[in-house]
């Protein structure tokens, strides 16, 4: 199978950049996200942060083609040109709570890479302490009918892992192996806070296909609710088995912002 073929598979997963990714040739980029929004441009927004990666080169690449690539995979993994609500809070708990940002860069990317997500039902049925190999989730990708050339899905299968490893979820180098996972509430706090702004209200912020992908039952987001409510990251309360989870001031939040 050729790279036109790949391309024609790519295009046949449908339209629009949620269909897009980039582990066809990189990963999470976890290292670049944390030296882009570090350098403080972020308050300058979306042409901000293109300036500073492919004028200044905050990321030390080599040429302008590499840095262009790399904005360009940047904000097609975390929708930086984004203006809404949702990506203001994603860069608030980006400067807010620095211990979740690998877990908050993991949320923001599954929404947006598909190859990432339709990897993260197999990653998260390896036992802990279970190795995990490149071959392994290429053989479970062409079972989804992931049709890419062999070469590209050995290089696609090598890029998800270390997106996994990078996040948190796989350890080591070879072989990598599945790791326990200690949810941040910071990185909670933002995934109900998606919920919230799909219209989800009470218990109901807990029911959320990103949740179910992650294997993130209700009792773990309540316990997480609660422990991100202690520090002040949103409002929780509970009465009996009604419970209330609001987010003031994150309206008019933005990058580094107080509320």
């Amino acid at each position: 199978m050729n790279s036109v073929v790949d391309e024609t598979s790519r295009q046949s997963r449908g339209k629009g950049a949620g269909q897009l990714s980039v582990h066809t040739g990189r990963t999470l980029m976890l290292r670049d996200l944390v030296t882009v929004l570090d350098s403080g441009v972020a308050v300058a927004g979306s042409s901000g942060m293109r300036r500073a990666v492919v004028e200044g080169n905050v990321l030390g690449k080599p040429t302008v083609r590499t840095r262009m690539a790399s904005w360009t995979y940047l904000n097609r993994l975390y929708g930086l040109s984004d203006t809404s609500a949702v990506m203001s809070a994603f860069l608030y708990l980006w400067q807010a709570v620095p211990e979740a940002r690998p877990q908050l860069a993991l949320l923001r990317t599954l929404e947006r890479d598909f190859l990432l997500r339709l990897s993260a039902p197999w990653i998260m049925t390896q036992l802990v302490g279970q190795a995990v190999t490149a071959p392994a989730l290429a053989t479970e990708l062409m079972r989804l009918n992931v049709t890419y050339s062999e070469k590209t899905l050995a290089s696609i299968s090598s890029n998800l892992l270390s997106s996994w490893t990078q996040a948190g979820w796989l350890a080591g180098l070879n072989p990598k192996r599945r790791v326990a996972v200690q949810w941040q509430p910071g990185a909670a706090a933002w995934l109900l806070y998606t919920a919230y702004g799909q219209g989800q209200r009470g218990a109901g912020l807990y029911d959320t296909p990103l949740a179910h992908l992650l294997g993130l039952d209700a009792e773990q987001q309540d316990a997480l609710a609660f422990a991100a409510s202690q520090e002040r990251l949103l409002s929780y309360k509970r009465l009996a088995d009604v419970v209330e989870i609001t987010f003031p001031g994150w309206d008019a939040r933005s990058s580094g912002d107080p509320a």
